[in-house]
């Protein structure tokens, strides 16, 4: 039963205590002053319903208020939480890439390395048998050249792993900035208090 239906109630119950009194006895001096109780308890009444009524009212449209903030910040979490879903695929295609690159580098590597070994091991054939042959010096000067640019090609490669690494940091870092912000965006806003 709401507050306004109680009051009216009250104040018909006044109305009729009065008139019931005014019929009943007629209008002493005491049913008088009862009489007049009654219609400033009815007036006062009134005003409480008023109050009520009005409070009622606030507590409705800051009710909506919050409901409408609400909305709104649902809203902009589901939009984070889309950000965040983006930037993680576009993070997982890069690693991929990164992977795929790295294993390309180390691969390339492995082949520096190995065409190193050989060129060293041309090379020392090459040197035992100089004293015999004037056509193994060619031999071993052209296995000199392509050392050194495998060595060149592994230098090369090792500073372009170096380079991958320091830019996979990087984007872990910045990846983690992003989760810690979406954290901060998740965390449920203070429910306002409905009291004041």
């Amino acid at each position: 039963m709401s507050i306004a239906t109680i009051a009216r109630r009250m104040a018909g119950v006044s109305s009729f205590a009065f008139a019931l009194t005014l019929a009943v006895g007629g209008c002493s001096t005491q049913d008088r002053k009862s009489a007049e109780q009654a219609s400033q308890d009815n007036v006062a009444l009134k005003a409480q319903v008023t109050d009520l009524t009005q409070e009622r009212d606030n507590l409705k449209k800051e009710l909506e208020v919050a409901n409408k903030s609400r909305d709104q910040y649902q809203e902009q979490v589901t939009q984070a939480n889309k950000t965040a879903s983006e930037m993680q695929s576009k993070v997982e295609q890069w690693r991929k890439s990164n992977d795929t690159a790295e294993i390309g580098l180390k691969s390339e590597l492995n082949k520096a390395k190995s065409e190193l070994e050989a060129a060293k091991k041309g090379q020392e054939q090459a040197e035992q048998t100089a004293i015999k042959l004037k056509a193994a010096e060619d031999a071993v000067t052209a296995s000199r050249a392509k050392a050194a640019e495998a060595e060149r090609a592994a230098a090369t490669a090792s500073d372009r792993v170096t380079q991958l690494t320091a830019e996979t940091a990087a984007l872990r870092q910045k990846l983690d900035a992003t989760t810690a912000e979406l954290a901060k965006k998740s965390a449920p806003a203070p429910a306002p208090d409905l009291n004041k």
